[in-house]
């Protein structure tokens, strides 16, 4: 899209990244890029969309979030081109060439149970939260401990104890 444009909305804090979101996707038709949280308590929102719905949004975003008291700066570039849109949004080819890798990465995994008890049991945890077919469910495997998330992974693909 030739007339595509990016707002940036700079803000203190979590309340004011979320106030500006809302307040930006309800002013006008933009699309979320993300709220990218940077040190000492800034947050970024980042928004696109058509150069006069962008600049709407970032408007009525600067507006509420001025009075909540947490607006530090805003900007929207106009016509982003296309080299700078790369920084921000991933394109599809390269979504599509990720995808295969991480298929690789995941079916490479050695799922051993003696590999599984060698690691913690927040790695553990994590491992879990990326599979979806864990039978332990999602709410419940922050609270799982070692051995039941040990014997769940293990299920996954039937291995036992080299």
């Amino acid at each position: 899209m030739p007339n595509e444009a990016l707002g940036l909305i700079e803000v203190t804090g979590f309340l004011g990244a979320v106030v500006a979101a809302d307040t930006c996707l309800k002013a006008a038709n933009v699309k979320l890029i993300r709220c990218e949280v940077i040190k000492g308590g800034l947050t970024t929102v980042e928004l696109t969309g058509d150069v006069g719905a962008v600049n709407a949004a970032v408007e009525a975003g600067k507006a509420a979030t001025e009075s909540l008291g947490c607006l530090i700066s805003s900007h929207v570039i106009a016509r982003l081109s296309e080299e700078t849109k790369s920084l921000f949004v991933q394109t599809e080819e390269a979504i599509k060439e990720a995808i295969p890798e991480i298929a690789e990465v995941k079916t490479t995994i050695d799922f051993t149970e003696q590999k599984l008890r060698e690691m913690k049991v927040i790695d553990l945890r994590k491992l879990a939260y990326t599979l979806n077919n864990v039978p332990i469910p999602k709410s419940k495997i922050k609270y799982a401990n070692k051995d039941k998330l040990v014997h769940a992974l293990k299920d996954i693909y039937g291995r036992s104890e080299n």
